[in-house]
């Protein structure tokens, strides 16, 4: 049965599961405040009864033990008028001898009473009479020759009108705060809801119209604020990375069409008669072969680029700095003896966490950009010192140098300053990207310093604790 009424209640809109909870949740507390008042005044007022009739009683029995003389019939008989003033309106005050016969009596009301009952000692009780509460007072009274019984039967009409006034007034404001709980839960769940309809409305002209829809902000400070400031800050993302993936394919399939359409015309060419001409044969073969290689270094490129935007995968691999740019320097003198190489580095250098193919990578693609932009002035400096928990490597060139402008976008994939010299030269324009992402997966950074004419310096600085 619970789980029925909780699948029930799961299956409600959050709106209307709000306005039953804050309901409910209302009704109950006000149904246990009514509950232990409508009892507690119950109790004190059947206590205020009681003190009533005991009071009474009290006078009674002062005044008629107060005559200089023990009482007798006649006096009880001619006590009328004193009955008559201590009465109250539902009540009966008697008085009868041991036998049950009844000396005096006055009655305020109608309403039934018990049969006299001769006691012995002071007694209050609450009895029912034909199906109406009373409370019954009864002492002994003695006197000359006179044994007898004081009686007074209390009606509880005052008590339960009172009662039923409460219960009323109660159950109408119990009424009105369950509807007052559900309006204002109504009107809190609209509040509180606002921003998850904006939301899921955001989401939808998103998926409508692009990633340019964004949530309006709010003032007030809270979690859905945060929520909204979140969600649209992702969108950011989202729309950035959608941007830099469609300028992505946009620029791959620009850098690929290039040497297919060299391949294309080539082996059209020989598919029609460059089959019998063995110089056209040689010069398409040749310039076939170099457009494969081409394409051969993009597809790693791209391979590479796609690998360093991948999280790395934790390992305890470190790697000796100081020894890879010495084995990086000593192989690259010997693919290019006409450059010189300066490499200046602190001995004092530690261990780092980084893979060393990663590191010679990232150095292989600096050097190389050095090396294919010095052909004027062929030295290159390389450093690497310790300094604040990082090491800094530096890599100075005395060659052609970067515009100003070109500066800030030299690490974004594909880009050339000059695309056609690039071209020529076999670039591909993700060496930087390839280099800046792998820098960034090991909390390290890279800056770019250039002048034209005057030559380039590259700055990588990189943690030694990742």
């Amino acid at each position: 049965m619970i789980k029925k009424i909780s699948g029930q209640f799961n299956r409600l809109r959050w709106q209307t599961k709000l306005v039953v909870s804050c309901s409910a949740a209302l009704f109950l507390t006000f149904f246990l405040f009514s509950f232990l008042e409508y009892h507690i005044v119950s109790k004190w007022m059947m206590n205020r009864e009681e003190i009533a009739i005991n009071r009474t009683m009290s006078d009674i029995t002062t005044f008629y033990n107060a005559k200089s003389n023990k009482p007798n019939r006649a006096d009880i008989k001619n006590s009328q008028t004193f009955l008559r003033k201590m009465n109250d309106k539902d009540q009966l005050i008697r008085v009868y001898d041991h036998e049950g016969h009844i000396l005096v009596s006055d009655k305020n009301g109608v309403f039934p009473v018990l049969e006299a009952a001769p006691i012995r000692k002071k007694v209050t009780q609450r009895v029912s009479i034909e199906g109406d509460e009373a409370f019954v007072a009864r002492a002994p009274l003695k006197g000359n020759d006179f044994t007898g019984t004081v009686e007074i039967v209390r009606q509880l009409n005052n008590y339960r009108r009172m009662m039923g006034y409460l219960f009323w007034v109660m159950t109408i404001f119990g009424i009105a705060a369950i509807i007052l709980s559900a309006i204002s839960g109504y009107l809190l769940a609209k509040q509180l809801l606002k921003p998850v309809r904006d939301l899921a409305k955001a989401m939808k002209l998103i998926k409508e119209s692009g990633f340019q829809e964004r949530m309006n902000g709010y003032k007030q400070k809270d979690e859905l604020t945060a929520l909204t400031n979140v969600f649209n800050e992702m969108m950011d993302e989202i729309e950035k990375s959608f941007l830099l993936q469609k300028q992505f394919v946009e620029d791959a399939s620009h850098e690929l069409r290039t040497p297919v359409s060299i391949l294309e015309g080539h082996l059209s060419l020989l598919n029609r008669w460059g089959k019998k001409d063995p110089a056209i044969l040689d010069e398409s073969l040749e310039a076939s072969l170099q457009e494969v290689t081409r394409l051969k270094k993009l597809i790693n490129d791209l391979l590479h680029i796609t690998r360093a935007e991948h999280p790395r995968l934790s390992n305890d691999e470190k790697t000796d700095i100081s020894a890879t740019l010495h084995q990086l320097v000593k192989n690259l003198e010997i693919i290019h003896p006409t450059y010189n190489l300066f490499l200046e580095v602190d001995k004092k250098l530690p261990k780092i966490a980084i893979s060393r193919q990663h590191m010679e990578q990232i150095m292989i693609i600096l050097l190389d950009n050095a090396i294919q932009y010095s052909s004027n002035s062929k030295s290159i400096w390389i450093t690497a010192e310790l300094e604040e928990e990082a090491i800094i490597i530096h890599v100075v060139d005395r060659g052609i140098g970067i515009p100003s402008e070109h500066l800030a976008k030299v690490f974004n994939r594909f880009y050339r300053v000059d695309k056609a010299r690039g071209r020529e030269n076999g670039g591909t324009g993700l060496g930087l990207s390839i280099a800046h992402r792998l820098i960034k997966k090991y909390n390290g950074t890279i800056s770019i310093q250039s002048q034209v004419g005057v030559g380039t310096k590259v700055k990588i600085v990189l943690p030694c604790t990742i």
